[in-house]
């Protein structure tokens, strides 16, 4: 895939050629994210991060390790939710932005992850401490055109009894 917005080192660190390399760990801007127009087409519109995230485990970045971090906290829930290999974060009183920070900060493997967002600040600081970053518009694309390359397996109809006989066959 031909990427004029992200120079060839992003493009290999995220396998933007080849399908997203599952060492690559992302860490997204949710709410920056979600603000994103103009990308999904309207039958994918999503609003929630729980909408995010199953857009992602159907695309090229479902064998890797997500985390959305998403500012604020959800009411009744934990600060920790998990969707598979994707993990929900919530903030608190704490920002997205300073949380992402500290992750890297943290993280001794900062070169491993790509930011997602379209915040200069958050995209600064993922630079500063060596971590990949790809802008939100482009991750939502990539997201699109993996939905549009992957239908939705429907689900197996489990009122259908089948008997011993028939399922010989």
């Amino acid at each position: 895939e031909h990427d004029d917005q992200n120079p060839p080192s992003v493009q290999a660190a995220v396998g933007l050629q080849e399908g997203h390399n599952p060492g690559m760990r992302l860490l997204v801007d949710a709410c920056n994210v979600l603000h994103v127009t103009g990308v999904l087409p309207p039958e994918m519109a999503i609003g929630e991060p729980a909408e995010l995230a199953q857009l992602i485990q159907r695309s090229r970045y479902a064998r890797g390790d997500t985390t959305l971090v998403c500012d604020g906290s959800r009411p009744g829930e934990q600060a920790l939710t998990h969707h598979g290999r994707i993990t929900l974060r919530w903030t608190g009183a704490t920002s997205a932005d300073a949380v992402i920070e500290s992750l890297l900060q943290a993280s001794s493997h900062a070169r491993q992850h790509v930011v997602v967002s379209n915040d200069r600040a958050v995209q600064t600081a993922a630079r500063r401490h060596g971590a990949q970053v790809l802008p939100g518009d482009r991750f939502l694309s990539h997201l699109a055109l993996d939905a549009r390359r992957t239908p939705r397996t429907a689900e197996p109809n489990r009122d259908v009894h089948l008997d011993e006989a028939t399922t010989r066959r």
